[in-house]
């Protein structure tokens, strides 16, 4: 059976295309993701609205379908509505489908506490506010964000065509600008980031978590699944 061992269910804002290609390129054989696709083209407040108008269709049409976990993707989303959101929001669904939903936020927040990151940088490929968003919700989660940049990208579409040397090189740039910071964070699904996890890691001796990183390990976290994950950083490797 596909998806023996797990079936996760993603409500993409978008396509959702580059976050399935890094799931199957991690996890492979026994997990099953049962992505749904939403409607934002562009990273501005009014597409955003259009997308949080539909999470509870697209949750509840994955619990129909059998996801066992649900993950409300699109960090934006919940940086827009501020700290405390992604949960609030996620607990109503929870409640209402029956399955374990969690937003793409609450993975990131929680994946950064499990690898004891208190001080830290982020990369991100938005556009200026977008990136501020970010840093200010983590800042409202208890983190002490350190600097944080963007690639000023407000196209959806052109994310998913950004090479993976891209997130590299201004998470390089973002972190020796702090080299302080106990961590590096790279929020967004859509930008290509998994390949260059272990080189970041390598090169600043510090943890390096992206957004596809930090949902797969809530996931599997969350469904007690234990699974040796290699070449992907620190806080794949942690689950095994």
């Amino acid at each position: 059976m596909i998806g023996w061992r797990a079936k996760i269910g993603h409500v993409a804002p978008s396509r959702g295309d580059t976050f399935v290609y890094e799931f199957y390129r991690i996890l492979g054989d026994g997990f099953l993701l049962l992505n749904t696709t939403g409607t934002i083209r562009r990273l501005v407040d009014d597409h955003l609205e259009r997308q949080l108008e539909r999470l509870e269709e697209a949750t509840v049409d994955l619990a129909e379908t059998g996801a066992e976990f649900i993950i409300l993707g699109g960090s934006p989303l919940f940086t827009r509505l501020g700290h405390g959101s992604d949960r609030e929001i996620a607990a109503r669904l929870e409640a209402k489908v029956g399955v374990p939903v969690a937003a793409g936020m609450t993975c990131e927040v929680e994946a950064l506490k499990h690898m004891g990151i208190k001080k830290v940088v982020v990369a991100t490929p938005y556009p200026d506010q977008l990136t501020k968003r970010v840093a200010d919700f983590l800042t409202a989660s208890g983190f002490e964000v350190l600097r944080a940049e963007g690639l000023g990208i407000e196209l959806n579409s052109a994310l998913g065509d950004q090479p993976e040397h891209a997130a590299y090189k201004i998470a390089k740039k973002v972190y020796f600008a702090a080299p302080e910071a106990d961590g590096i964070f790279l929020p967004c699904n859509r930008w290509p980031t998994a390949g260059v996890i272990s080189l970041l890691e390598q090169e600043t001796g510090k943890p390096a978590l992206s957004s596809s990183l930090c949902n797969i390990w809530y996931a599997l976290h969350r469904l007690r699944i234990r699974q040796e994950i290699s070449g992907y950083g620190k806080l794949l490797a942690s689950l095994s």
